[in-house]
């Protein structure tokens, strides 16, 4: 509320009661008193620069209760759930004639025990590389306020739109076309549980060493990301952004950013009879990965340079509330960070399904099944050591979720088992280079709610 406004509003107020019996309650001077409502209310009330551009905040809070078992170790922690993480954000938009608007989006996480930064803690058997020793994070993670986006557009309602900042490239989330409204705690971003985690033989608990599988934490340890690389789609970053309008049912966007990365995708949403349909389809080429945890340990700057195809289809048959989702996808490393050392082209497909069905008047439930595996993932020594350093894991899930409409609120409970046989690792001594096998497990169990705002 401006000066003018709120002045021309008391004024008005004070005529009208002014020849009122009510203007002897609010005491001699009702504008006085009017003024000091007024201001209190303001006080109170969050306001935007102008009243050109609008204003909207949003956001919302997913925070668990996680409990872990590797095999050796367990313990239960409160998390902020990185499937889908607590955030909050404004957004703002202005027209500027019947064909062009511009606008704006700020958005920020309060990064505080993430559930793919937290660790088990003290692991035996860990070199003293990582954290000042084999001692890790626990269930404290990492405190930060993480930036996501910060970027302003020009939109046309013919032409698309154009968008420059800090934001997501065109291949970010292009996995994750879902349809089965369990997005608060399942995707195919399987990582996000976990990613922080130390990768633990599920029989001595001993961490296998560097280089593990790929070690991108850049330390003496491997993490559980460095072999459940998720599901290779993009991430975000400074850049400069595309977005067509949508002809058919059809968005075609592209990105391009500093280190001159760079990415291409097609999305899709449509319908077929009763049968609901999403898809989507990228290329990326560039630094620019999915992960806050693997960027934050060893740096942007170096990150390989990599190239992906990915992509994702779900269905969901209205009548019965019978879903599916499916995602794959396949990476390729044109960097190697050590000489005479080749990163393994890895591949995954991921699978979802389950029934989505209204059996309470509270909202939606839907109940799922999730299996996940990831192959070529690993480190190539040309012919000096034994190749089983091609590495394949996977992984397999349920659970439900429960939609509370009137709250806004989704509660969840869900169980992952994440598994992979005969991980490699190895130690050197002075003319011997010593291979060791590890068996990796791990089963969490997830519940916690959503609430957007």
């Amino acid at each position: 509320m401006n000066f003018v406004v709120r002045t021309a509003s008391t004024a008005v107020a004070c005529l009208l009661l002014s020849g009122s019996a009510w203007a002897a309650d609010l005491g001699g001077d009702c504008c006085a008193d009017l003024e000091e409502r007024v201001a209190e209310l303001e006080a109170t009330t969050a306001r935007k620069g102008n009243r050109k551009v609008s204003l909207t905040v949003y956001g919302q809070v997913n925070q668990a209760v996680m409990f872990w078992d590797d095999g050796t170790q367990d313990n239960m922690y409160v998390v902020n759930n990185k499937t889908s993480t607590t955030h909050f954000g404004f957004e703002g938009n202005a027209a500027i004639n019947s064909e062009w608007s511009a606008g704006f989006r700020i958005e920020i996480e309060p990064a505080l025990a993430n559930s793919d930064f937290v660790d088990q803690g003290y692991v035996p058997g860990a070199p003293g590389a990582l954290f000042g020793g084999s001692l890790g994070v626990g269930d404290d993670g990492r405190a930060a306020m993480v930036l996501r986006h910060a970027h302003w557009y020009l939109n046309s309602k013919r032409l698309g739109r154009l968008s420059v900042g800090m934001q997501s490239n065109a291949t970010d989330n292009i996995a994750e076309m879902d349809l089965s409204r369990t997005s608060v705690v399942s995707l195919s971003s399987v990582e996000t549980w976990n990613e922080g985690f130390f990768l633990s033989d599920a029989n001595t608990g001993f961490t296998v060493q560097f280089p593990g599988v790929l070690a991108l934490s850049g330390a003496g340890v491997s993490i559980m990301g460095d072999l459940f690389r998720g599901n290779l789609d993009g991430g975000r970053g400074n850049l400069v952004r595309y977005d067509s309008p949508v002809l058919a049912g059809f968005i075609f966007s592209a990105a391009w950013g500093e280190d001159d990365d760079w990415d291409v995708g097609l999305r899709y949403a449509g319908k077929a009879g009763d049968i609901r349909l999403l898809a989507g389809i990228g290329y990326h080429d560039g630094k620019i990965l999915d992960t806050d945890n693997v960027t934050f340990l060893i740096g942007a700057n170096s990150i390989p340079t990599h190239q992906e195809v990915v992509g994702s289809f779900s269905a969901l048959h209205e009548p019965s509330g019978l879903f599916v989702s499916v995602a794959g996808g396949g990476r390729n490393w044109s960097d190697t960070p050590v000489a005479g050392v080749d990163l393994l082209g890895e591949k995954y497909f991921y699978v979802k399904s389950g029934l989505l069905r209204r059996w309470f008047a509270l909202g939606d439930t839907s109940i799922y099944g999730e299996y996940y595996k990831i192959w070529d993932v690993g480190l190539e020594f040309g012919s000096t050591l034994d190749p089983r350093f091609n590495e394949e894991a996977q992984m397999f899930g349920v659970g439900v979720v429960q939609h509370i409409d009137a709250a806004a609120m989704e509660l969840y409970l869900a169980y992952r088992h994440y598994s992979a046989d005969d991980i490699t690792d190895f130690t050197l001594t002075p003319g011997t280079v010593t291979l060791n096998d590890h068996d990796i497990r791990m089963d969490m169990v997830m519940g916690g709610a959503r609430i957007k705002f």
